[in-house]
């Protein structure tokens, strides 16, 4: 068995352990985690997601009530529900790749991401991260995390990251450095 099909098997225990439903072991911190691994494995995060966790994690029975969110597509549609999709790519042929995404971080800050993640994730109590990678470099992941701690006291978030994190430092694709954020457990 390859290492990160050991560590996924890992997770689907500790995500169905007292320890981590009960939020024990982590000294009044927020539960938030982030799950690195090797971006070119990340179709196979895809996959286990969709097709493993969110099914496990969403039946009836299960304790623990999982939602995916995807941060690109979040993206695509706070832009669509303000009618600017179609405008963006426009934008993007009129005046270039980096002055879109200049005003994609404008439009689309940490606080209407927060207010997405937290209407869509009302009626979890896990909420799993993803498109990371996708969104970059117009969403940082640490400025996510950070803002969420506002809004999320009890509810676990689990970041999936391509890239690594060594409890301090965020490198994604192993090359962008995506800011220190030392508040979430590696799992």
């Amino acid at each position: 068995m390859n290492n990160l099909k050991k560590r996924l098997n890992d997770l689907i225990k500790k995500i169905d352990s007292d320890e981590f439903y009960e939020n024990r072991g982590l000294a009044n911190e927020v539960p938030f985690y982030i799950f690195d691994y090797e971006p070119k494995k990340e179709l196979e995060m895809r996959d286990f997601i969709k097709n493993e966790l969110i099914p496990k994690f969403s039946e009836n029975e299960s304790r623990v009530n999982a939602v995916e969110i995807d941060l690109f597509d979040l993206m695509l549609e706070s832009l669509e529900n303000d009618g600017i999709l179609d405008k963006s790519f426009k934008l993007e042929k009129k005046k270039g790749t980096q002055f879109l995404y200049e005003k994609l971080k404008q439009s689309f800050n940490s606080e209407i991401i927060v207010k997405y993640i937290e209407k869509k994730s009302k009626d979890n109590n896990l909420v799993l991260i993803t498109g990371v990678g996708k969104v970059y470099p117009i969403v940082r992941t640490h400025t996510v995390l950070n803002n969420l701690q506002n809004i999320f006291d009890y509810k676990k978030v689990i970041l999936f990251f391509p890239g690594e994190y060594t409890n301090i430092d965020l490198s994604l694709f192993g090359q962008f450095k995506d800011n220190n954020y030392y508040r979430a457990f590696k799992i």
